[in-house]
This record gives structure tokens, C-alpha cells and sequence, in this order.
């Protein structure tokens, strides 16, 4: 019986096994899978690495913003304010001398030849220092990151950097200066500091007018800090 058994299901089986195995019609590969596998991962490196990147930078721009500003404290918000409130004092002190002609050329000439020859020498004041702080901190950079889209600037330092141009131009600057400085007053400064000024205590004529503090303020602030 056992052997019977045993029989029949060998012969069932062989009757129900496929005599090929089913072959599959897809052509089917593992190879783009594996592909995929691997350069996905690649690709989120090299974004990850890109975000990295971009985050670094904005966070050296912000720092290097933030060393360059001006933290507001009381302090300096005071500093400012009576810088402002000092100059326009000053201002309106060397326009009331010009015009009440207490100045020398506003005396021999007319107050309004005084006026404009004095701003245009502020003017020009402004320009000579602006110039030499340019020139004294553009020698380290390189001519190729300016020569296209600064082409002026290009031309003008590559004359000024030739032999000893520099050396040259800074020695003269400085005789150029006191010549300047030298219209201004002569254009703004108080001939008599003792004439009444818009009706200033004495005081106060003594310091902006007599010691030139007045001078200095509009000079300074106007034609060299400025720039």
C-alpha cells in the first residue's frame, strides 16, 4: 500500500511539473537599478555639499558685514549728533562771515567770489585726499579684476604706478594741500574774530573764530573726512 501511494504521487507530480522552466520575456537588467542605487546617494552628496557651501558663505558675508558696522550705543548716537550739530554750526558761522565780509577775499573782492572760490577749493580738497587713500590702498590689488569694468581707474593707476610716479605724486599732494587749505582761509577765515557774528557771546567767538575751531570743523569734516 505504502509503495502504491508512494507511486501514484511521484506520478502526479510529474504530470503537474512544467517540463521547462518559464522563461521571462521582459528584458529585464539589474544594472540601471544598481546605477540608480549608487548615484542617487552621489547626487544628495554633491547638493548637501553645495547647500554647505552656500550657507558658509552667507554666514562669512554676515560676519564680515557685522565687522564692518557700527554698533548704535547711546554713545555713539551722541557722537553723531553733535558731529552734525557742530558742523552746521560751523557752516553757518563761515556763510555769516563771508557775508558780513570779515573774510579776506570777500573784503577785496565780493562775498559771493569768496563763496564759490571757497567751495570749489573744498571741493578739490575732497579730491586730492580721496585720491591718495585710493592710490596708497589699490597697489596690492590686482589690474586684471578692474581692467574691464573700470577702465578709467585702469589707465590712471597704471600711470600712477609706473617708476616712481607715486612717490612722486604723494610728495606733491602734500604742497598741494597747504596751498588749498591756505584758500580756504584766506576765502572763510575771520579777519577780526572780535566783530560781532550773529550776536555770539564772546565766549563762543573766541573758540570758533579767534582759535579756529569753526575752521577746523568745516575744513576737516567737508574736505578731508569725507572722502
Amino acid at each position: 500500500r505504502w509503495s502504491a501511494d508512494r507511486a501514484d504521487q511521484q506520478c502526479l507530480f510529474n504530470h503537474t511539473r512544467p517540463s521547462k522552466p518559464p522563461q521571462c520575456t521582459h528584458n529585464f537588467s539589474i544594472r540601471p537599478i544598481i546605477s540608480c542605487v549608487i548615484i542617487e546617494p552621489t547626487r544628495n552628496i554633491s547638493t548637501m555639499s553645495e547647500v554647505q557651501q552656500q550657507a558658509d558663505s552667507a554666514i562669512k558675508e554676515s560676519a564680515h558685514d557685522d565687522s564692518h558696522d557700527i554698533k548704535l550705543t547711546p554713545f555713539t548716537i551722541f557722537r553723531y549728533v553733535a558731529s552734525i550739530g557742530l558742523l552746521i554750526f560751523s557752516v553757518i558761522i563761515v556763510g555769516a562771515l563771508i557775508f558780513t565780509g570779515n573774510t579776506r577775499v570777500a573784503k577785496e573782492t565780493n562775498s559771493w567770489v569768496a563763496l564759490v572760490v571757497c567751495i570749489l577749493a573744498v571741493v578739490w580738497l575732497s579730491m586730492i585726499e580721496g585720491q591718495q587713500a585710493s592710490l596708497v590702498g589699490l597697489p596690492p590689488v590686482d589690474p586684471n579684476l578692474y581692467k574691464d569694468s573700470h577702465p578709467v581707474t585702469y589707465k590712471n593707476a597704471a600711470l600712477a604706478f609706473k617708476g616712481d610716479n607715486l612717490d612722486r605724486y604723494l610728495m606733491g599732494r602734500q604742497f598741494m594741500v597747504l596751498m588749498v587749505v591756505f584758500v580756504i582761509n584766506q576765502c572763510a577765515g575771520p579777519i577780526d574774530p572780535t566783530v560781532d557774528v550773529l550776536g555770539l557771546p564772546d565766549g563762543v567767538k573766541v573758540v570758533f573764530l579767534d582759535v579756529g575751531l569753526g575752521m577746523i570743523i568745516f575744513t576737516c569734516i567737508l574736505g578731508q573726512l569725507t572722502t
